[in-house]
């Protein structure tokens, strides 16, 4: 039985999409629109080799972005994504795990009264891959892979979570397109937030209390 909702952060729950194409601006002034469509549907080596970005760059490239994220506390939710996380919150434990940091998301729930509902953030990152900041979650709030669906926004989210056994979704309003999705087969994919509740609600019905 499902019993927990663990929630990616950037670009499934918070539209940080333009902080991303700006901070990206300033790094590759030619960066345009087409290059972030590129960058959605084939991924950054693909970005990389059309533009002819130096290797070096890159790592320089996703510290800043990283850091600038961090930085950011005035950040939009997609819209929807409030009433699904209400909706969802009266059935199932609630959780995030994101690379931005837990001072930073917690201050985003607070703004938009949401900071009650998750039961748990998990700030952390790999460079050995999302499924062992999957596994850390599991062991730090002993959760049972098999008592979780993960909604994320990127094929990387989705391999990760086939690697530790959790059943996922994935949500085509973020930083990968939906062919790209598709391509990793994820268990659920959604083009919209009413989507979510359709399906987790439908399919899973599950009470906080068991």
């Amino acid at each position: 039985m499902i019993k927990y909702i663990v929630f990616d952060f950037d670009g499934t729950i918070a539209n940080t999409i333009d902080v991303i194409k700006e901070i990206v601006r300033t790094s590759l002034d030619d960066f345009s629109e087409d290059d972030y469509e590129l960058l959605r549907n084939e991924g950054i080596k693909e970005v990389i080799k059309r533009k002819n970005i130096p290797m070096h760059k890159i790592p320089k490239m996703v510290l800043l972005i990283t850091s600038q994220l961090k930085n950011k506390t005035n950040i939009p939710l997609f819209a929807g994504m409030i009433n699904v996380i209400q909706t969802l919150a009266t059935n199932y434990k609630l959780g995030i795990v994101s690379s931005n940091s837990e001072e930073n998301i917690r201050q985003c729930l607070e703004k938009h009264q949401l900071d009650k509902v998750f039961d748990f953030v998990f700030s952390q990152s790999s460079i050995f891959g999302k499924h062992l900041v999957l596994k850390k979650m599991c062991q730090r709030y002993k959760l049972n892979p098999s008592e979780i669906i993960y909604v994320g926004d990127e094929d990387r989210d989705i391999i990760a979570c086939q690697k530790v056994k959790i059943k996922n979704m994935a949500v085509c309003w973020g930083y990968n397109a939906e062919n790209r999705l598709r391509a990793v087969a994820p268990d659920f994919i959604v083009n919209s937030p009413v989507e979510i509740i359709n399906i987790l609600c439908g399919k899973f019905p599950a009470s906080r209390n068991m």
